[in-house]
């Protein structure tokens, strides 16, 4: 019993440990259907050069299982988050702040794009928060690790929207120009 007593606890520590998986928080606007928290599962990252001066790195974080080989399982309530950060010419990808914006604004400076998709119906953010990169491996067997803060205020004709959330995103692809 003696000899068994630390491995009981070894696996009573292990099991106590936190290894879930953050919750990322969408809120669409005004309506029940429009807000939904949901646990990734799948947090798949790929960084894509361009061109010789541009660099991209794709973000896809799903509640619907899937590899970079294969899509997400068509679910009808799967959601799910996709950034596309842009590197312009001397920009190189490590942790710091990028801005969301407009497709075609700031196009001399990093900047990120995302769509969101809920309930069978995906959207466009518009511009406002940023993505926060806090850790960057970009090899083969690396990550990416971050915050997601986009949020706008909303107008007259759009309301307003945000989503949030720390992620944890693994390199499944990495694509260089030679």
């Amino acid at each position: 019993m003696r000899a068994l007593a630390p491995l009981l606890a070894l696996c009573w520590l292990a099991g106590c440990r936190d290894t879930s998986v953050p919750p990322i928080r969408i809120d669409l606007g005004p309506n029940p259907n429009d807000e939904l928290t949901f646990v990734p599962r799948a947090s798949l990252a790929e960084l894509i050069e361009i061109s010789p001066s541009e660099s991209a790195l794709f973000l896809t974080l799903s509640s619907a299982p899937r590899t970079c080989e294969a899509l997400a399982e068509t679910e009808p309530d799967a959601a799910g988050v996709a950034i596309r950060l842009l590197l312009p010419s001397g920009s190189k990808l490590g942790p710091g702040s990028f801005p969301l914006v407009a497709d075609g604004q700031s196009a001399d400076k990093p900047r990120a794009l995302s769509t969101v998709k809920l309930h069978g119906r995906r959207h466009e953010l518009r511009p406002g928060g940023e993505l926060s990169l806090s850790r960057v491996d970009p090899s083969p067997q690396g990550s990416v690790e971050g915050l997601l803060k986009f949020e706008f205020a909303g107008d007259v004709e759009q309301p307003a929207t945000r989503v949030s959330g720390h992620f944890l995103a693994h390199f499944c692809r990495i694509n260089r120009l030679r």
